[in-house]
Order: structure tokens, then C-alpha cells, then sequence
């Protein structure tokens, strides 16, 4: 059985999620709870951060580590371009998407999420077992506190984030104006990584009603703002035509 660790708001879970669906690999997924998903985690892996798969005894911690192991595992579908240069540029695309993106545009959220108790469990509650309901909101602002000191949350944090945002937006945008895919003439990890790292902000699965009132003010409006530019509108195109089964 393969096993996919997560949560389901994560969108670096959304990144294995949907590398594991474009091979075509079918799989079970254990939704965690921010903060008590620690002790779960470290039975399994060194650290505590998901995701995590379990696949033929073996177990793979990361997003970036779980691409590597499928394309080893399952050759079908390869998300690493086969020749050499193209690949180098897809891993740094991953990168960039990792670092550049999925970083920042988490801290940024949640310093203007956080504060919201509503907000923020409704957020951190999708997907969630049953007894989430009862427990999460119990230690709520324990996992607050660990959740700012964790990922360095404040106000100059969450400003500097998003000047890296905007910034790597600016450096996409130039990118798909003009081409259909990051690397060559087909899907990558370097598609993949960016477009599941945008998904919460371009792809909310969600009416623009809905949005509104899940997305804290701030992140709206900028939201808003964007709608028209090209990364946004590639960001869903690839969702529409590229991403089947989403697990």
C-alpha cells in the first residue's frame, strides 16, 4: 500500500499529490493535525515535516525527495527531463519554486491568517479526521505560538516575504508570456512544483464569494490584483488540462 502524510491544506502536499497522480500511482492519504502531527511524523522519518510517503517499505520525506523516488520507482511519465541540461534547469526551477514561492507566500498568509481564530481553523481544519474538530480548536493557540515561532512570523517577516513573492510573480510572468511550458516542450517537476505551489492562490477550488471570506483581506486583494496576469491564468490553464485525479 502506498501512504501519502499530510495535510490537506499544504500545498507542498498538493506538490506530491499531484506527482503521485501524474504517474498514475494510486494511493491512500492520512490527513494529520498541525502540532499533533509531530509525534506520527517522527515515528516514521528524522524530521516533522510533511509530506511524507510510505511506498514498498520504503519511507520518503519531502516533496523535491518524493519526485526523485517516483522517478526512480516508476519511470513512466518522467517529471525530470531526460536530458541533462533540461534537468539541471528543472531542479532549479524547483527550487526557485520551493524557495521563492511556497515559502514565502506561506508565511505571508499566515501572518495575516493567524490572527483570525475562525479563519485559521477553517484553514488548518480541511480534511481533517473527526476528533480535529474537538482537539484542534482546544490547543489553537499553543499551535499559533509554535506555528509563528516556527516559521519566524512577524510583521517585517511577512513584508520581506511578500517583496519575495511579488518579486518571483515578476520573474514568472516573463517566463510564461511567451512559452507553454518552464523547460523544453513538455510537463516538468518545474511545472508541477510551481503551479501546486500557487494552487491556493490562484486555484482555491472555491466561488469567488467563498474565496472572499476564506482569504484574509490582505491576501484577497492582492489576489485580485493579479487575476489578469499571465502566471495566473497558466497556473489554472494547467490545472484544467494537466491535473486529473486530486487525492
Amino acid at each position: 500500500m502506498t501512504t501519502l502524510y499530510q495535510f490537506r491544506f499544504s500545498h507542498y502536499c498538493e506538490k506530491a499529490r499531484w506527482a503521485l497522480d501524474h504517474k498514475g500511482i494510486v494511493f491512500d492519504t492520512r490527513n494529520l493535525l498541525p502540532g499533533l502531527h509531530v509525534r506520527t511524523a517522527k515515528k516514521l522519518a528524522e524530521d516533522s515535516c510533511l509530506p511524507i510517503l510510505v511506498d514498498r517499505g520504503s519511507v520518503i520525506q519531502d516533496s523535491t525527495a518524493i519526485i526523485d523516488y517516483l522517478d526512480r520507482t516508476y519511470p513512466q511519465k518522467p517529471l525530470t527531463p531526460s536530458d541533462p541540461k533540461q534537468a539541471r534547469l528543472a531542479l532549479e526551477w524547483e527550487e526557485f519554486a520551493d524557495e521563492e514561492i511556497g515559502v514565502p507566500l506561506r508565511l505571508w498568509f499566515y501572518f495575516h491568517t493567524l490572527p483570525d481564530r475562525r479563519r485559521a481553523l477553517d484553514f488548518l481544519l480541511q480534511g481533517s479526521p473527526w476528533y480535529g474538530y474537538v482537539l484542534l480548536p482546544l490547543v489553537f493557540s499553543r499551535v499559533r505560538s509554535a506555528m509563528r515561532a516556527g516559521m519566524n512570523i512577524h510583521a517585517a517577516s511577512a513584508e520581506q516575504a511578500k517583496q519575495q513573492f511579488v518579486a518571483a510573480l515578476d520573474r514568472l510572468d516573463q517566463v510564461v508570456a511567451t512559452q507553454r511550458f518552464l523547460v523544453g516542450d513538455r510537463f516538468s517537476r518545474a511545472d508541477l512544483s510551481v503551479c501546486a505551489l500557487l494552487a491556493p492562490y490562484c486555484v482555491s477550488g472555491k466561488t469567488e464569494q467563498e474565496t472572499e471570506r476564506a482569504y484574509p483581506p490582505a491576501v484577497y486583494a492582492l489576489r485580485m490584483q493579479h487575476k489578469e496576469r499571465p502566471f495566473f491564468e497558466w497556473v489554472q490553464e494547467n490545472y484544467r488540462s494537466l491535473r486529473t485525479r486530486q487525492g
